[in-house]
């Protein structure tokens, strides 16, 4: 049985900030070139914290590309969850049932691989009601345990997720052109 062929969502929460609605709902192929422009700019502005260098720029251009989104669309194993908020996308979160947590005794769990929003939009709910989203769809599929890393000097996003419930499990590494960069694996027991 394909994990996350049959989730849908799409339900309007009302965001407390200003009253604005926020719209949670599956991705589908005609949002991949929006999806490629939020990752790029949320990648960049999450770990090129001391400017930009080759390194950054060449892993941006390959991994974040329509071609690559597309295929992350059409893979059932992966499901991409978008936040909008006047018909704009501002967030975005992918749950990838096909990822192997770097923890042993974490066999049944998925993962969050990307949990993304535009930094004008952070603080109004956005990534909580896709985090939620994300964890609710884990729950659906049957796993106990939902997984994600995060940059270790991210601390907003280490408290953000402390705060919803995760706990700090480890370490792992993020490598690109032969440099290592520490992530914390946290985890969500469901």
């Amino acid at each position: 049985m394909n994990k996350f062929s049959s989730y849908k969502t799409q339900s309007i929460i009302s965001d407390k900030v200003n009253e604005e609605s926020i719209i949670i709902s599956v991705a589908g192929t005609g949002d991949a070139a929006n999806l490629v422009v939020l990752k790029q700019h949320v990648w960049i502005e999450t770990y090129a914290t001391e400017g930009i260098r080759n390194e950054f720029s060449e892993y941006l251009l390959d991994t974040f590309t329509l071609e690559n989104e597309i295929e992350t669309l059409k893979n059932v194993r992966r499901k991409t969850l978008i936040a909008s908020k006047n018909n704009h996308l501002i967030g975005c979160a992918v749950v990838a049932s096909d990822a192997e947590c770097p923890l042993q005794g974490f066999n049944n769990s998925a993962e969050i691989s990307v949990l993304y929003v535009l930094e004008r939009f952070t603080g109004i709910g956005a990534g909580k009601k896709l985090l939620n989203h994300a964890v609710r769809l884990i729950k659906d599929e049957g796993y106990g345990i939902a997984w994600l890393t995060v940059y270790h000097k991210n601390m907003r996003a280490i408290g953000f997720y402390r705060h919803s419930g995760f706990t700090d499990a480890g370490k792992t590494y993020f490598s690109m052109q032969g440099n290592q960069y520490e992530n914390r694996i946290m985890t969500y027991m469901i």
